[in-house]
């Protein structure tokens, strides 16, 4: 049998280039901006006979009975697949879940894993508890980099082409964004708003987004602006991580929707990650047969029209220390899906 360690991570310096497949809800600045909102975070490293192969943070989330559990958001990011692997890192975080009095830890693991070999050491999460704002999505759409400007122009949908030439011929301008950030925070934090109020659906807590456009020169940050007259009418966050460029958050206008602005500042943020060498320019969350998310129809028709590839996630699969306050979880969980 392989001899594994963990390791608790107490720096932001340590180095994870060992792996290749590390995103975005792994990056230890996304750590930080839990940590803001006073969400508790740890971070580990496994290795196997010195040799380092597993990394993830973890974030934990309050339940009632001031009771909590811990998500590991698209993780833990490994490169051995082995049994062995497997029941060492589930021995080593019920022992974590145990120590920090968790109901139950929730794995995400990346790159994808096989359901029939994860069901052999972890329990499946029941589809209901899927619905969260804290869990990531089951599906992103990925854009490949790897053709010219005209080619992945020709690949996308004839209507979002037309898009993005109407907004140029309606005079909506651009602006590529990489310092100064907090000068343009205000205008994103009310556009995000009116697209969420617009669009029924939730967004963090301001100081969430101030936390990120003060500290964003930290990170390979840019935004993708589109004006009409001086006006602001959307603004994209974008975060390059890996050779991956990431749609973080955008928010626009109900005016002058007819000029197309939010069609022209995606192609903008796409020909400026092609700039930067990226190798894909990720839309983030669309919905899938496999995890309909309700209001989700229309961004993801939305970012298909661009063209990409979808990328589908492990499911999710659970730890449990406390099995009677996890069903109770669940079964609340289970209610608001039916409700």
């Amino acid at each position: 049998m392989k001899q594994y360690k963990i390791q608790k991570i107490n720096s932001d310096n340590f180095d994870i280039s060992f792996l290749k497949n590390v995103s975005f809800p792994q990056a230890f600045f996304y750590g930080n901006w839990q940590e803001n909102l006073g969400r508790g975070v740890k971070r580990y490293v496994v290795s196997c006979d010195d040799t380092n192969v597993a990394y993830f943070q973890m974030v934990k989330y309050p339940l009632l009975f001031g009771k909590s559990y811990f998500y590991i958001p698209y993780g833990p990011v490994t490169n051995d697949f082995s049994d062995d692997f497997f029941i060492f890192i589930k021995q080593e975080l019920q022992k974590i879940a145990q120590m920090e009095g968790a109901v139950f830890i929730r794995l995400d693991f990346s790159p994808t894993v096989k359901n029939d070999t994860l069901l052999k050491f972890f329990k499946k999460t029941p589809r209901s508890s899927y619905h969260s704002a804290y869990f990531q999505p089951r599906a992103e759409l990925f854009l490949p980099l790897d053709k010219t400007e005209n080619e992945i122009l020709m690949d996308m949908h004839q209507k979002t082409r037309y898009s993005i030439r109407l907004a140029e011929k309606k005079d909506i301008t651009t602006e590529i964004i990489t310092e100064n950030f907090e000068e343009y925070f205000e205008s994103f934090y009310d556009l995000m708003f009116a697209t969420a109020k617009r669009n029924n659906f939730g967004i963090h807590e301001k100081k969430y987004y101030d936390y990120i456009f003060k500290n964003a020169s930290d990170t390979k940050t840019y935004l993708s602006i589109a004006k009409y007259n001086e006006k602001i009418l959307a603004i994209d966050l974008i975060i390059v991580l890996n050779g991956v460029a990431n749609y973080v958050f955008g928010g626009s206008s109900a005016d002058e929707r007819n000029r197309m602005p939010t069609y022209l500042a995606q192609w903008v943020a796409i020909l400026h990650a092609k700039k930067m060498g990226c190798d894909y320019y990720n839309f983030g969350a669309i919905s899938a047969d496999k995890d309909s998310h309700k209001g989700w129809d229309g961004i993801t028709t939305f970012k298909k029209k661009f063209g990409g590839k979808e990328m589908l996630h492990s499911d999710f699969f659970d730890i449990v220390t406390n099995p009677f306050l996890y069903h109770l979880y669940n079964f609340r969980k289970f209610l608001k899906s039916i409700m």
